[in-house]
C-alpha cells in the first residue's frame, strides 16, 4: 500500500513539474521523456539529501523561484556537438560570399551571427572557428561577431567560459581548433580553452525563445535556432519563429534543425535548402557569388577504405554513400593499398592502422601519400596521450575516428563524413597540422590479467598479437585447444614476446583457468570454443570476439567487441584504459 502511494506521488510530482517548466520555456515534456525528467530530478534529491518525493515537492515549492532556475537548465539541456549537421556550416561557407555583398551594399562592414538556444556554447564556438578559418580568404576587411543565448543560466556560464574535454573537440576537424584553443597541464591536461583572440568574437546573455526581449536595433544576417523548436508544440514553435524573424535582416537567413521542417505554417518564409529558409520577400541571385580562391570539391568524393575489417568494411558502405561519397576500392592491408591507388586514382582515403602484411603506418611511410592526399585514420586505438597517433600527423593524416558500429553509426558517420571533407579541403588550401608530441604526457595503461583463448590454427595471428604489446606486470594465460606436444611447442614460441610479463600460464581447457585481482580481459579467437568462455565471464569482464568466428546469436549479446585478431593489442589498451 505504501509503495503504491509513494508511486502515485512520484507520478503527481513529475505532471506538475513538467506542467510548470513547460509554462515556463514551451518545452513540451511527453510520456516519452517521463523516465528522464525522473531520473534527473531523483539525482537532484539526492544532491540535496531529500528521501522523498513528498519531501522534495515540499522543496521545491517553498523555494520555486530558485528552484524552477536549476530545473529548466536540468531538463532542458539537451545533446549537442561541436558542428552537428555539418551540412549547415557548408551551405553558410558557400553563401558567406552573397552575405558580405548584401551587407557592404547596406554600408556595412560588419555581419553578424545569432545562435539561439545554445546550449553550452558547442554551436556558437563551431561558427567561431568556421568563420575565423574561412573569412580572412574571403573578406579580410569584413569583421564579423556572434550572439549566442539559452534560456538556461549554467548553460550559459559554460558556454562563456569556453572549456571543453578532448573528447568534445576531437570530433570536430583538427585543423579548424587545434590553434585556437590552449591545453590545460597537469590535472587539467585533458581540458582546452578557447583562446581570447576568438572569445571576444562572441558574447552571451539569457532568453527566452518565448518572450525575445533583444534591442530593436539588433538585426541578424543568419539565425540558428537548431533542435530546439522540435520540443515545442505548434503554438510555440510559430511563436519563437515569428519572434526570431523580427530581428532577421530583410535578406537573412534562419536555420532551423534536420528534423524541424516550418513548411505548412503560414509563416512568411521559403525554403532555399534542407531546413534554411529565408523572408518570402527575400531577393536571392540567379547566379551565386563564388569565392576567388574556391576549389571545387569533387562530387560524389571517390574513397578508397584500406581496413580488413569486414564488418567495418560493410559499415562505411553504410556511411560514404551516394550523392557526397562513392566507395571505389575496398584494400584489406597496406600492399593491397599501394597496387589499387594507382589503379583507382581515389580523391580520399580511410586507413586503418593495424593489418596484416603490412599495416597503417607502414603504408603512410612507404608511400607519403598523406603529404598530398587526404588520409582519416579509422581505428581502435585510443588516440589521446598516444605516441602512435601523434606520430600520424607528422605524416601528413589529417584527422582520426574511432571505429564505427552499429550502434555508433549515426554519430561517427556524420563526423567522418566531415572531417573527409575538411580534409580535402585542407589539402587545397595547404593547411599544415602541427604535431603534439612535445606537449603529451603519454600514460601507460593499467595493468590486466589477460586470457586468450585459441586453438592450433590460431598460432600465426596470437604470435603477431603478442609481438605487437608490452606486457609487463600483466598476468597472461593462454587456453589452447591442442594435444600436449602442440601446447609445449607453442609455449617455447610464445616466450620469446612473454618473457617480461608478471606471469604466463598455458592451459589446456578452461577449467584449469584461475581469476586473479587484476581486470579481466578474454580474447577468443577462431580456433576456440566461444561457448566455454561464457559461463566463466563476470559483470566487470570484457570479452572480445575475432571477427569471423563462428557464434551463435544468443552467444553475441556476451561480447564487447568483434575484430580481427590484428587490433587485439590495441583494443586490450583501450579497455583497460578507461577510453
Amino acid at each position: 500500500m505504501q509503495h503504491t502511494m509513494e508511486a502515485a506521488s512520484w507520478e503527481k510530482l513529475i505532471q506538475d513539474i513538467c506542467h510548470e517548466l513547460g509554462t515556463l520555456t514551451g518545452n513540451v515534456f511527453t510520456d516519452k521523456q517521463q523516465p528522464m525528467v525522473e531520473s534527473r530530478i531523483r539525482r537532484r534529491m539526492l544532491d540535496l539529501k531529500i528521501d522523498s518525493s513528498s519531501n522534495y515537492k515540499s522543496f521545491w515549492k517553498e523555494n520555486k523561484e530558485t528552484e524552477n532556475k536549476f530545473l529548466i537548465g536540468l531538463l532542458t539541456t539537451h545533446f549537442t556537438s561541436f558542428f552537428r549537421e555539418f551540412s549547415h556550416f557548408e551551405w553558410i561557407l558557400k553563401e558567406l560570399p552573397q552575405i558580405i555583398a548584401d551587407a557592404k551594399s547596406e554600408g556595412r562592414t560588419h555581419i553578424k551571427f545569432w545562435s539561439a538556444a545554445c546550449s553550452k556554447g558547442q554551436e556558437v564556438w563551431s561558427l567561431c572557428m568556421w568563420l575565423n578559418h574561412h573569412m580572412p580568404k574571403i573578406d579580410p576587411n569584413m569583421t564579423w561577431s556572434v550572439l549566442g543565448t539559452d534560456i538556461d543560466p549554467q548553460s550559459l556560464h559554460e558556454a562563456e567560459n569556453a572549456v571543453y574535454h578532448k573528447k568534445e573537440l576531437e570530433t570536430a576537424p583538427r585543423h579548424l581548433w587545434e590553434n585556437v584553443c590552449t591545453r590545460g597541464t597537469g590535472d587539467i591536461s585533458d581540458w582546452y580553452k578557447l583562446k581570447k583572440d576568438i572569445r571576444k568574437q562572441a558574447s552571451f546573455q539569457p532568453l527566452n525563445l518565448l518572450s525575445i526581449n533583444l534591442s530593436s536595433a539588433e538585426k541578424f544576417d543568419v539565425i540558428m535556432c537548431r533542435n530546439v523548436l522540435i520540443y515545442f508544440n505548434r503554438v510555440n514553435q510559430e511563436q519563437a519563429v515569428k519572434g526570431l524573424l523580427r530581428y532577421l535582416r530583410p535578406n537573412g537567413t534562419l536555420i532551423t534543425g534536420m528534423s524541424e521542417s516550418l513548411t505548412g505554417y503560414g509563416l512568411p518564409l521559403k525554403g532555399v535548402f534542407p531546413s534554411v529558409y529565408k523572408n518570402e520577400n527575400a531577393i536571392i541571385p540567379a547566379s551565386p557569388i563564388k569565392q576567388a580562391t574556391q576549389t571545387k570539391m569533387p562530387y560524389p568524393m571517390r574513397v578508397l577504405c584500406v581496413d580488413d575489417s569486414s564488418t567495418v568494411q560493410m559499415i562505411l558502405k553504410k556511411i560514404l554513400k551516394a550523392p557526397d561519397f562513392e566507395i571505389v576500392g575496398v584494400a584489406l592491408n597496406g600492399e593491397e593499398a599501394i597496387k589499387k591507388m594507382a589503379e583507382l586514382k581515389p580523391d580520399a582515403i580511410t586507413l586503418d592502422l593495424h593489418m596484416p602484411v603490412m599495416d597503417g603506418p607502414t603504408f603512410l611511410e612507404k608511400t607519403k601519400i598523406a603529404k598530398d592526399l587526404p588520409v582519416i585514420v579509422v581505428s581502435s586505438v585510443a588516440r589521446d596521450h598516444n605516441p602512435i597517433v601523434d606520430s600520424l600527423f607528422a605524416l601528413g593524416v589529417c584527422d582520426f575516428v574511432e571505429k564505427p558500429s552499429l550502434s555508433t553509426i549515426d554519430l561517427i558517420g556524420e563526423e567522418l563524413c566531415q572531417k573527409i571533407k575538411m580534409g580535402w579541403t585542407a589539402k587545397k588550401q595547404n593547411v599544415v597540422l602541427k604535431s603534439t608530441s612535445s606537449n603529451l604526457n603519454y600514460r601507460k595503461r593499467p595493468n590486466g590479467q589477460i586470457v586468450f583463448a585459441c586453438g592450433k590454427g590460431d598460432e600465426k595471428n596470437l604470435l603477431h598479437v603478442l609481438s605487437q604489446q608490452d606486457w609487463s606486470m600483466d598476468e597472461v594465460t593462454i587456453i589452447y585447444q591442442a594435444s600436449f606436444e602442440d601446447l609445449k611447442g607453442f609455449e617455447k614460441k610464445a616466450m620469446e614476446s612473454l618473457n617480461r610479463a608478471a606471469s604466463t600460464r598455458f592451459i589446456f581447457d578452461v577449467s584449469g583457468f584461475r581469476r586473479s585481482s587484476l581486470p579481466l580481459i578474454w580474447l577468443s579467437m577462431k580456433g576456440f570454443d566461444f561457448q566455454k568462455l561464457v559461463s566463466l565471464k563476470m559483470k566487470n569482464d570484457f570479452i572480445l570476439l575475432e571477427e569471423g568466428a563462428k557464434v551463435s546469436l544468443s552467444s553475441k549479446m556476451d561480447i564487447d567487441d568483434e575484430s580481427p585478431a590484428t587490433s587485439f593489442s590495441y583494443l586490450i589498451d583501450k579497455l583497460l584504459g578507461g577510453e
